[in-house]
């Protein structure tokens, strides 16, 4: 660019100044050359630029994209994928994320779903195509419907062509009427394809010849007439029954087992006269009938009875004269024959305690009992009656011989209720229990003035009511080692106290009351006896379980004598009569310091129970023996009361609870009396224990 020189130029204010003045020129800018943009958007430099960018896609989609690969069954299925999915051999390859595919062969189910391909690594996937399925074309020999069955279930076929055959071994059934059936294993391969199956059918009939004489009789199987003999028919296969018949002729069924292809000729079949047809009646109906002999029914009846012959036929009812009657039918007649029977009476007197009772018979008032009834002799339901007693009732057949007399003694409720009661039973562990039924009332203890009376005899009026069972016999060894199979009765100086059949021993008031409830779980019954921490802490006088018994019960049953109180266990004076009991005798000597030594009951020690001879109330050994633990909490009342206690059990709490009666140990005075009292608690060797029960 050229500069021109600057020419000085003064005025009048700088001319003083002897400074240059530079003089600005005009500019102008240079042009460019426009060729190198014309070549930047050239056809070639946009293919080369488009080149560069397919290529750095390409070369993202390498690295970022991963292979899919289905492994398919069939192996030569075809397989699509949604999206950008290049094929790359066995695969495709394709960029992270959900593709839908699908997947299909000729002959077989397509399969479509749905992958997640992840840029963890490749995804590859098993994919088994379904099997079309196959067709079946039965083509039977002969061409007869037939019906199809496969696998042992029947399917549908048009014209023996079965649509829809999974593909797999199958047992293919052919079944028609009046053929065998046809069964044959084959291979269905699916894929659409029709499979042919060829069934040559075999028949299942043979050929039967019949005949009859005479001839022109019908021949009938299973209600179809096949014709008239003689015929040969075309019989199925298997069990049949044929029936042969002629008018006026008995019809003869005949049995035949037919084989197919198997032809039989039956034996001629003889056809005898029909049987005559005889209705029967009789007045009242219900008669039983008889024909030569042989018992045939009740009336009304109807009876084929063989023509030709002479029948004897018998009638009879309970209450009436029998009758008989003979008859003769001809071939294929028909009879109607009614008969009235003629009733017969008998008398019966009907009695009741108490009097004036109503009677009904068969259900029907008959009138007031005291009366003698005319009745048919059969059987009759007699039922007595009276207000506030229970019903009797009996049954009774009268006799035209004889006048029968029915004596109805009529029960309470009450008594009704106890008739069911057993009187005597035997308990789980093997006692026997007898039923007492105490309603009295009657005085405990002795008087002041009876000789050996302790001062804890106090007398007291009790009144007993309550029913209760009591074991006949004291527990024995053999019983209470069923509760506790290690106990020992043990032994005095030697002489065993533990053998099976004599009284349990050493046995304390708790453990005898355990031994009851124990007894009372084991029979079915509430225990009486409450316990807590491993010890009796009181009783359930409701509970219907095992018990000790009372010390009332106990008196009541040892001492009451038809009103009066028992001094001693043999009656009410000295000395001991003979074998009354088990006492300290001239046997005891070697044991204890005291014995009666003109008494002998020949025993040392404790003896079997029910060795003695039992009271008037069938009960053993209440004196003697041994002593008995008892119910009751032990006490001492202050003197007679003019109040009777009634049904008493005691206190619920106490420290010792009452003995009864005398042992094998004793001797004195004292101890033999009935009323003698003792009390305790632990174990000694000359106290057991008896059971008792309440019942309500």
């Amino acid at each position: 660019m050229a500069v021109k020189e600057a020419v000085p130029v003064r005025d009048e204010e700088s001319a003083l100044d002897d400074s240059p003045f530079i003089e600005p020129i005009g500019f102008t800018p240079v042009q460019l050359n426009t060729t190198r943009a014309r070549l930047l958007l050239s056809k070639r430099a946009l293919v080369v630029s488009s080149c560069l960018v397919l290529g750095l896609l390409a070369l993202v989609y390498l690295v970022s994209a991963r292979s899919l690969i289905f492994d398919t069954k069939p192996a030569n299925a075809n397989v699509s994928i949604s999206g950008l999915a290049l094929p790359l051999g066995d695969g495709h390859l394709v960029l992270p994320g959900s593709y839908r595919y699908t997947i299909s062969a000729e002959g077989y189910l397509p399969k479509s779903g749905e992958v997640e391909v992840t840029g963890d690594g490749h995804s590859r996937h098993s994919v088994t195509l379904e099997k079309l399925p196959g067709r079946l074309q039965v083509e039977s020999d002969p061409a007869v419907p037939i019906r199809v069955l496969i696998n042992g279930h029947e399917v549908p076929n048009e014209n023996g062509l079965v649509e829809k055959i999974p593909a797999g071994i199958m047992q293919v059934t052919v079944l028609t009427d009046r053929y065998l059936p046809f069964t044959q294993e084959i291979d269905i391969q699916g894929l659409g394809n029709t499979y042919r199956l060829q069934a040559k059918l075999r028949p299942a009939w043979a050929n039967i010849h019949i005949s009859s004489n005479p001839i022109g009789a019908t021949v009938t199987v299973k209600g179809t007439v096949l014709g008239t003999t003689p015929l040969t028919a075309e019989l199925i296969e298997g069990n049949q029954t044929v029936s042969v018949s002629l008018p006026d002729h008995k019809t003869v069924d005949i049995p035949v087992s037919v084989t197919a292809g198997v032809d039989q000729t039956l034996a001629t079949v003889h056809l005898g006269p029909a049987d005559g047809l005889l209705r029967v009646v009789t007045v009242p109906e219900g008669a039983g009938v008889t024909v030569n002999g042989k018992f045939r029914g009740h009336t009304p009846l109807t009876l084929e009875l063989p023509s030709g012959e002479i029948h004897r036929l018998r009638f009879f009812k309970d209450g009436y004269n029998s009758i008989e009657h003979t008859i003769d039918l001809g071939a294929g007649m028909e009879r109607d024959l009614s008969i009235n029977l003629n009733a017969i009476y008998g008398r019966v007197r009907i009695t009741s305690v108490p009097v004036d009772a109503e009677v009904y018979i068969d259900g029907q008032y008959a009138g007031m009992s005291g009366q003698t009834f005319n009745l048919p002799a059969r059987n009759h339901s007699i039922v007595v009656r009276k207000e506030g007693y229970a019903a009797f009732d009996t049954n009774i057949i009268p006799s035209a011989k004889l006048q029968q007399t029915v004596r109805a003694v009529l029960l309470t409720s009450e008594q009704v209720r106890w008739e069911k009661v057993p009187s005597e039973f035997r308990h789980g562990a093997g006692g026997t229990m007898k039923l007492m039924r105490p309603n009295t009332v009657f005085t405990m203890g002795s008087s002041r003035r009876e000789q050996g009376r302790r001062a804890n005899e106090v007398m007291r009026k009790v009144s007993l009511t309550r029913p209760f069972y009591i074991g006949t016999t004291e527990v024995t060894n053999r019983e209470y080692r069923q509760y506790k199979r290690m106990h020992s009765s043990s032994h005095v100086n030697g002489v065993s106290l533990d053998n099976d059949n004599l009284p349990v021993v050493n046995v304390s008031w708790a453990d005898a009351a355990l031994f009851c409830n124990w007894l009372s779980l084991r029979d079915g019954l509430t225990p009486v006896y409450l316990t807590g921490q491993g010890r009796v802490i009181g009783f359930d006088s409701a509970a219907n379980g095992y018990r000790l018994p009372t010390e009332a019960e106990w008196a009541w049953l040892a001492r009451y004598d038809n009103g009066t109180m028992r001094k001693y266990p043999w009656g009410d004076t000295l000395p001991v009569r003979d074998n009354s009991g088990n006492y300290a005798d001239s046997h005891a000597a070697k044991l204890l310091p005291t014995v009666m030594r003109t008494y002998s009951d020949r025993y040392s020690a404790t003896a079997p129970v029910a060795s003695y001879s039992a009271n008037s109330l069938g009960i053993h050994d209440l004196g003697g023996n041994v002593s008995e633990w008892i119910h009751d909490l032990y006490t001492i009342g202050t003197g007679l009361s003019t109040r009777h206690e009634e049904n008493p059990t005691g206190p619920q709490d106490g420290d010792y609870h009452v003995i009864r009666g005398s042992s094998w140990r004793h001797s004195g005075l004292t101890e033999l009396r009935l009323s003698y009292r003792d009390y305790g608690e632990t174990p000694r060797n000359d106290i057991g224990f008896r059971i008792a029960r309440w019942i309500d």
